[in-house]
């Protein structure tokens, strides 16, 4: 277990190239939520290009079999720039141009959390409002899918099943001293025994409150977990008993 505090960009650059495993993150999603020290808001170009920066650090990170998960919105409304965004296609047109190959995307559902309505015109089509309760996990990979090696896997057979259907039902985050977009635990849990062996070198870029981290030290994965604020660190040293 190794945690790095600071900011991701520099801290990857002390990662050997063609070491991790599995990347599994949820990087900030720039739509002006509380992140502590960082500004979760700037012009989209801008924000895609800091996106493109992060991902081709990961790319040299990654070994030749080692795979990215990444979690962020499907679609929202930039209510700054007012246009509808599909976070996860654009971090793919920039995955392709770096080298990265495409698995799947998966399609998540917090079933815990209380659905809410935002029709906007009621029973008019003036301006009714589609929203999209879902989130997505980009699965891709860095030259090959299937694994060089072989190793011990954990996952049940329960698990394995709705996990290659594509649509996971997961439960809510329980870590009350997370940040304001902390993921349950059931999702890095779900991408590290779906994609990886007990002992792989697992990285988390956006390390946050630490719960990549969590799943790791339960299910016997080595952990890298780079987090910029002070306070999410600390939280997170605690939270990995590091």
């Amino acid at each position: 277990m190794k945690l790095l505090n600071g900011d991701c960009l520099i801290e990857m650059d002390k990662i050997k190239d063609n070491s991790i495993d599995l990347i599994i993150t949820s990087p900030p999603y720039n739509i002006d939520l509380d992140y502590d020290i960082y500004n979760d808001y700037r012009p989209w170009e801008e924000y895609m290009e800091w996106v493109c920066d992060w991902l081709y650090k990961c790319y040299k990170v990654l070994k030749d079999d080692g795979r990215i998960c990444i979690n962020h919105y499907l679609n929202f409304q930039d209510r700054y720039e007012k246009v509808s965004r599909f976070p996860l296609f654009d971090i793919k047109h920039y995955q392709d141009i770096i080298g990265f190959n495409t698995h799947k995307l998966v399609l998540w559902e917090d079933i815990t959390r209380k659905k809410y309505t935002a029709w906007g015109s009621w029973l008019s089509a003036s301006s009714p409002y589609i929203n999209t309760p879902y989130e997505g996990i980009l699965v891709s990979y860095k030259n090959q899918w299937k694994k060089t090696n072989k190793g011990v896997s954990s996952i049940s057979k329960e698990d394995f099943i709705e996990g290659v259907g594509g649509i996971w039902k997961l439960g809510t985050s329980s870590n009350k001293k997370g940040t304001k977009a902390t993921f349950p635990i059931s999702l890095p849990t779900r991408c590290i025994e779906l994609f990886s062996y007990e002992g792989d070198t697992i990285l988390d870029p956006f390390m946050g409150s630490g719960t990549t981290g969590v799943a790791c030290k339960k299910l016997k994965r080595d952990f890298i977990g780079i987090e910029l604020s002070e306070n999410y660190f600390e939280i997170a040293k605690g939270r990995i008993g590091i």
